[in-house]
């Protein structure tokens, strides 16, 4: 299968869009969903099997499972490359050939210098929070004798518990709309476009400020449907993983578009 990887002569275009969009970006994931439901859910699986390896992991250490749990969000647009492909694909062949599940899975070699430098600064932001994380578990607890996660979840809203939830999710939240506003156009550019990394932050950075709002609703609306899908024990991520990635897609082709 041969899909051009787009010119890096072509001058991106920014467009402002509708609060009501994020809805319809999650109609078309769908609909790309059902027409290729196996080769799509094939990623959503990989997503629950990592989310049960991260639990079953880390139960025992829950400054481990609270940062690696924000991590899944955080790293989500980054393992989302073969949706973003498989979307890619049906927007290519227009239902007149079968999108390929191979192609997808090894569609970052589309961009390797590009993926791969933003795979670093992903990995150093990561190893960042994860610090931080610890930091903030030493502050607020006895390090040798850490409360199991059952406790934490327990005691969530006691007033001993406030002020330790309240600083970890801010600070959580921040390193969230940090990785959020640089993956959000920037991954699905990489694998769209012959443009290095830092270009395709900046043009993500700036379609999120361009579209401050719509963007809000969109990472809450990803919030939300992650949220359910851990609740259903992460069986729902089967489903939930796949539109989200396949939206974005849509979302990449909403708010950019290139000029020669």
């Amino acid at each position: 299968m041969d899909i051009t990887h787009g010119s890096s002569r072509e001058h991106p275009v920014i467009h402002h869009v509708s609060v009501s969009q994020p809805f319809a970006w999650l109609r078309l994931g769908m609909q790309d969903l059902l027409k290729s439901p196996a080769d799509a859910m094939f990623y959503g699986v990989a997503f629950v099997l990592m989310g049960y390896l991260l639990i079953s992991y880390f139960n025992s250490a829950p400054q481990f499972v609270l940062t690696l749990v924000t991590l899944f969000l955080l790293a989500g647009p980054f393992l989302a490359i073969g949706l973003y492909d498989l979307a890619r694909q049906h927007e290519a062949l227009r239902g007149k050939q079968r999108v390929s599940l191979l192609h997808s899975m090894s569609a970052w070699k589309a961009n390797l210098p590009g993926f791969t430098l933003f795979a670093a600064l992903l990995a150093v932001m990561v190893f960042g929070w994860f610090r931080v994380s610890l930091l903030m578990f030493a502050m607020f607890f006895d390090t040798a004798a850490l409360p199991s996660l059952d406790a934490i979840m327990l005691n969530a809203f006691s007033p001993d518990n406030m002020t330790f939830l309240l600083a970890y999710f801010g600070v959580g939240f921040l390193f969230a709309v940090a990785v959020f506003s640089l993956s959000v156009i920037a991954i699905p550019m990489l694998l769209d476009k012959e443009v290095d990394t830092v270009t395709a932050m900046v043009n993500s950075v700036q379609a999120v400020y361009k579209n401050l709002l719509t963007m809000a609703v969109w990472a809450a609306m990803i919030v939300i449907l992650t949220a359910v899908g851990f609740a259903t024990f992460f069986i729902g991520l089967i489903v939930v993983m796949p539109v989200l990635g396949l939206a974005s897609w849509h979302a990449y082709r909403a708010m950019i578009t290139y000029e020669s």
